[in-house]
């Protein structure tokens, strides 16, 4: 460390901080090497600070020699005299690129605003926590928490460095500080690391800064000793992805994680979201699954989304793996779905119950801000474009499968050409998708993002179900484009539709579907690497450890989990179960084409966390906050709420509503096309995904199964060795898997995976 010391360009200070209230008054400091001792007087006491090192691990020590100290802060600063713009800053989950785009306050749900076709306009962004773009102060000041993975990495261009700082969750004051402070004319930034930290001045919420900061420093008293753990990294790096890929596997050396808790097994959570589906949210009147059960006061625009939020994607698990009742009522949905096809080919994004119709957004007045006003805008967000074709196109391929061909209308065949015809000439015309396009004309009305990061994925599906190798080579154009783009500068955006182009984790992950599906259909090494790159980047959004939720709330009560989940995106800072809305099989098959273990430990965090949302009789989860649906104090049976609090943005932490949506359609899909066990027998190693517990034999001839749950389990298992790797994975070879039924408490041995059928009693 003393070494790593020497090499950094910064100069190091230990700082004690005096506040009143949430405004910090004063900084004192003084120069601090490694092994060395300070002593400082602020905030009414005098101090004793001390940095450890060993390795990349560092303490800082403070100690209160005299008196009491009144609303303080310690900490250390890390001064760059040498800063420039230039430099990349992450937080992941939190801050990419420094969120340095531009940025208006506007009021939760946002207009569609950004670059407009042709310019080089930057991407747009509510108020957020940020580096400015503009001229003036600069201060970028975040938690501990606000991070998937606790910390603060920076990239340096002109260097070829990165410098990462990882931490804990907290220590007995509570969430760390991360700050990044740059002077007017950003040559010159301090980042500081503080304890404890909170949000200084004014707090950030769904609607950006608009509230005074309820957050204080600390009282300690005489004697008081404190410490603050880090692990400091100095780094070669070449490219921002090379930051991405240090955080992939380093991203849990802070924490010591628990083992993953199993509690109710893909297919028991499977049956109750099934029979939930079929019992309240089919709409006979209307012939289709609504993506939500209405809320109190009934929001309209939750009943009928293509896209996004599962709609036009929810029909795929149940065709595979529900009854004829789910059957039945898919083929009537498409009926209803393809009424909503524009004469040019792209869909209607709602339907309100009377018509269909475009984006509900927020008028923009003659300054550029948001009116209370909504209207319909003949548009859709891209991201409903490329998540409608490729759900419509692998559902049409599962009913051929299944023997249905002859239930497929031909209208509903021409229908979804003439999707893919629509998206080959919005692309051949403008070489981008933007975020949002008009759905009569193709035209793109707001630039730039990575909301069509799904669409190379439905291209090549299309190409295989129309025999249309071109389709292939416009797909790989467009990987292209968001690799060397969106990819290759470390920002992805566009995705959700409530966020601007704030950075976001759905649309990177998105990326991985596509990319791998590239890499299987043409055998070019650059996607297999584009792939990997992306899981990478999809990492940095998922929670790494497990969040310590405060006492008596809802999800600290359930003892919830929170390693796995993902924070949806730089605005809308919460932790969500599962990736919207996609199983990860894309991970499954990158482990597949490279055997990196590391990707099975992330896809098996990412599902085997879903479940424990999961509302059931056997357990109450009560719902304190105050949307959703009134009346109800627990979840109901079925209902996933979209809610791990761990960031203060203005609902409680631990805290969820009554409410259902989307994760549902995620726990769904990851039931339907994951394994419940990936068995390895040339490596001899299992990696269980589902909430079941499996082990080898010494000879790797046989694999012992337990179920330690409440719950009868139907467990997918995948058996393989390195030449059945090396065959490309279908989307949907889900449906050929061998299922293992393991009762509760059963023990099942099985032996050679040929069948995947025990081969002798329970024990």
């Amino acid at each position: 460390m003393n070494t790593m010391h020497n090499a950094l360009p910064h100069t190091l200070s230990a700082l004690v901080a005096e506040h009143e209230g949430p405004h910090r008054t004063r900084l004192h400091e003084k120069p601090l090497a490694p092994g060395e001792t300070v002593e400082l007087t602020g905030a009414c006491a005098d101090w004793r600070l001390r940095l450890e090192t060993k390795a990349e691990a560092c303490t800082l020590s403070a100690s209160v020699e005299n008196g009491d100290a009144r609303q303080a802060a310690f900490g250390l600063a890390f001064d760059d005299p040498e800063w420039t713009p230039e430099n990349y800053v992450l937080l992941p989950g939190a801050v990419y690129n420094g969120n340095r785009f531009a940025s208006q306050p506007y009021k939760y749900s946002p207009p569609a605003v950004g670059p407009r076709p042709g310019t080089d306009e930057p991407l747009h962004i509510g108020d957020l926590p940020r580096l400015s773009l503009e001229p003036g102060p600069s201060h970028l000041d975040q938690m501990s928490i606000d991070c998937a993975i606790p910390g603060i990495a920076i990239f340096y261009p002109k260097r070829n460095k990165a410098l990462v700082i990882l931490t804990a969750q907290k220590n007995e004051l509570g969430p760390f500080g991360l700050e990044i402070i740059e002077n007017d004319t950003r040559d010159h930034a301090r980042l500081l690391l503080m304890s404890p930290g909170f949000r200084h001045d004014r707090e950030f919420t769904i609607d950006g800064f608009t509230r005074p900061s309820p957050d204080t420093a600390a009282d300690l008293p005489e004697g008081s000793s404190v410490s603050l753990p880090f692990h400091l990294h100095w780094i070669d790096c070449a490219c921002i992805q090379d930051l991405f890929d240090f955080l992939f596997e380093h991203r849990q050396d802070c924490f010591d994680p628990a083992p993953l808790r199993n509690e109710i097994p893909f297919s028991a959570a499977w049956d109750l979201l099934h029979a939930k589906h079929n019992q309240t949210n089919w709409l006979p009147e209307y012939n289709f699954y609504q993506v939500s059960i209405l809320q109190d006061p009934p929001n309209p625009f939750m009943l009928f989304q293509v896209g996004w939020v599962g709609g036009m994607m929810i029909q795929l698990p149940l065709i595979q793996e529900g009854d004829a009742v789910s059957l039945e009522r898919c083929l009537k949905m498409f009926d209803f779905f393809f009424r909503a096809q524009t004469d040019y080919g792209l869909f209607y994004p709602f339907f309100n119950g009377k018509e269909f119709h475009g984006e509900m957004k927020q008028d923009i007045d003659e300054h550029g801000f948001g009116t209370p006003e909504k209207t319909a805008k003949p548009w859709t967000l891209v991201r409903r474009i490329g998540d409608a074709l490729y759900f419509l196109v692998r559902s049409f391929r599962l009913l051929e499968e299944k023997g249905l061909a002859d239930r497929i209308k031909p209208e509903w065949k021409n229908g979804l050409r003439k999707n893919v015809t629509a998206v080959l000439d919005i692309w051949n015309r403008q070489h981008d998708f933007g975020q949002y396009i008009d759905i009569h004309t193709g035209d793109i009305v707001i630039a730039r993002s990575t909301a069509g990061a799904l669409i190379p994925a439905a291209l090549v599906e299309a190409a295989r179900y129309f025999s249309e190798p071109g389709w292939t080579r416009t797909a790989a154009e467009i990987g292209e484009h968001f690799r060397t783009r969106d990819l290759a500068d470390g920002v992805t955006c566009g995705g959700p539709g409530d966020c601007v182009q704030a950075p976001d984790s759905e649309s990177v992950a998105a990326l991985i579907e596509s990319f791998i599906l590239l890499h299987e259909e043409t055998g070019g090494a650059k996607w297999l690497q584009a792939t990997a790159d992306a899981i990478a980047q999809t990492a940095s959004w998922a929670m790494a450890y497990d969040y310590e939720f405060p006492e008596g709330t809802a999800l600290q009560q359930i003892h919830a989990q929170s390693r796995g989940s993902f924070l949806a995106n730089a605005q809308n800072k919460t932790a969500v179960p599962g990736i919207c809305t996609l199983s990860g099989q894309g991970i499954l098959r990158a482990y597949r084409a490279t055997g990196n273990t590391a990707y099975l430990e992330l896809l098996r965090e990412i599902s085997h966390t879903i479940p424990q949302y999961l509302g059931r009789s056997d357990k109450k989860i009560p719902t304190r906050l105050g949307w959703g649906r009134k009346g109800l104090t627990e979840l109901p049976e079925g209902w996933i709420c979209e809610r791990v609090n761990v960031t203060q943005w203005g609902e409680a932490i631990g805290e969820i509503s009554a409410y259902s949506c989307w994760c549902e359609v995620a726990m769904m899909l990851t039931f339907a096309e994951l394994p419940g066990i990936y068995w390895d027998t040339e490596a001899n190693r299992v990696f269980v995904l589902d909430h079941i517990e499996a082990e080898t034999s010494e000879d790797g001839r046989s694999l012992r199964l337990h179920n330690p749950t409440a719950f009868p389990a139907r467990v997918k298992l995948l058996a393989e060795n390195r030449e059945a790797r090396q065959r490309p994975l279908s989307p949907l070879a889900a449906t050929t898997w061998p299922i293992v039924e393991v009762l509760p408490n059963q023990t099942l041995i099985l032996q050679e995976p040929d069948s995947g059928k025990p081969s002798g009693p329970g024990c």
